[in-house]
């Protein structure tokens, strides 16, 4: 029967919850050992290239994505301690892929507010411009700073050696950023490098 699985999959639904999302199995699976045989291998080798931290350490773990289509997505970070400093996802379905990337960064108290003013009022970011939180209980973070974005395409146009490319590229300079950055301080004489760092990433075209 063509929609058997439909059936299977009702048949384990736990009543005591008020939705129920089906994924088929067969479909499930197919795009599970993508991401965890084809692609974590080399997320993995990429995230210990930066020498930060990162997660997950051992067989990542896919989850669920909402969308129109099955997606499955993979979630991998970059720490500095325990500290998330960036997250990224790889989600595939059928019909294509999406990498996203979320970069998380604290400055402090006495960074002159116009370097924040000239980050934040950046036409390349106009796409998805970064997000501003004030920590008045953290003046080492005092400042912090969310970029994020997202790319990808259908499987028709890229190879998985592109795909690679672009997940080396966001881990790499994402690392990169995060140097210019760890000590809380972003300086006018790094402003230029860092922005043409971020370009190449989150820089909406």
């Amino acid at each position: 029967m063509r929609n058997e699985w439909i059936l299977n999959e009702v048949k384990k639904i736990d009543e005591e919850k008020d939705y129920v999302i089906l994924e088929n199995p067969g479909h499930k699976s197919y795009l599970d050992n993508i991401l965890i045989k084809r692609y974590w291998p080399f997320i993995k080798k990429s995230l210990k290239n930066t020498l930060y931290n990162y997660f997950p350490l051992r067989a990542p773990k896919t989850d669920f994505k909402l969308s129109y289509e099955l997606t499955r997505a993979l979630t991998f970070m970059l720490l500095d301690g325990q500290r998330a400093i960036f997250r990224g996802e790889l989600s595939f379905s059928t019909s294509g892929w999406m990498l996203s990337s979320e970069l998380f960064l604290g400055l402090s108290r006495e960074t002159d507010p116009s370097i924040i003013f000239k980050i934040l009022g950046d036409k390349k970011f106009r796409g998805m411009p970064p997000t501003l939180g004030i920590y008045e209980e953290m003046p080492s973070e005092y400042f912090h700073i969310v970029f994020e974005c997202g790319n990808g395409a259908s499987w028709a146009y890229y190879s998985d050696d592109y795909i690679c490319g672009k997940i080396a590229e966001a881990i790499d300079i994402n690392a990169r950023l995060y140097d210019l950055t760890i000590d809380g301080n972003l300086f006018k004489e790094d402003l230029n490098e860092f922005l043409s760092l971020a370009y190449k990433v989150y820089a909406a075209y």
